[in-house]
């Protein structure tokens, strides 16, 4: 995994999808604030959830988080599951992960997946919009390594 840059003049990664360990991420975002530790945990709990499907391939989280925002609102998460990745066989609270209004609710978190089999290009494409801020700029988005 690489080195994140530092943020831009404007607080946040400059464009580009930045590999990351965890260490290196939480040391970066996790840190500055109580609602920063908080997300952490959230973020923490939420990954080792989807993990325990077994099917867990990668893990991009983009917005507030990524930034030098003091208390970002929320989590923005994208998850890239196994190709046979069935959301009907998760069982558990692991299930809670792949429902957007539960995701929404206990980790305060929105979490978006695909299964890998949507292809680099289809990918290419969700990470670029992702990459758009609500003010049309780009910004950079952090690839977590594995658990």
């Amino acid at each position: 995994m690489g080195v994140l840059p530092d943020l831009t003049s404007d607080g946040e990664l400059p464009a580009g999808v930045h590999a990351a360990n965890w260490h290196e991420f939480e040391s970066r975002f996790a840190g500055s604030s109580p609602r920063r530790l908080w997300l952490s945990s959230r973020l923490r709990v939420l990954v080792g959830l989807a993990a325990t499907t077994g099917q867990l391939r990668r893990i991009f989280v983009w917005g507030s988080f990524v930034t030098a925002k003091p208390a970002p609102g929320d989590l923005d998460i994208l998850l890239i599951m196994d190709e046979n990745f069935e959301v009907d066989r998760v069982a558990g609270p692991a299930r809670e992960v792949f429902d957007c209004t539960r995701a929404k609710l206990r980790f305060e978190s929105d979490v978006f997946w695909a299964r890998a089999s949507i292809g680099n290009e289809m990918l290419s494409l969700w990470l670029d919009t992702y990459q758009t801020s609500r003010s049309f700029q780009k910004r950079g988005i952090v690839e977590l390594e594995l658990p």
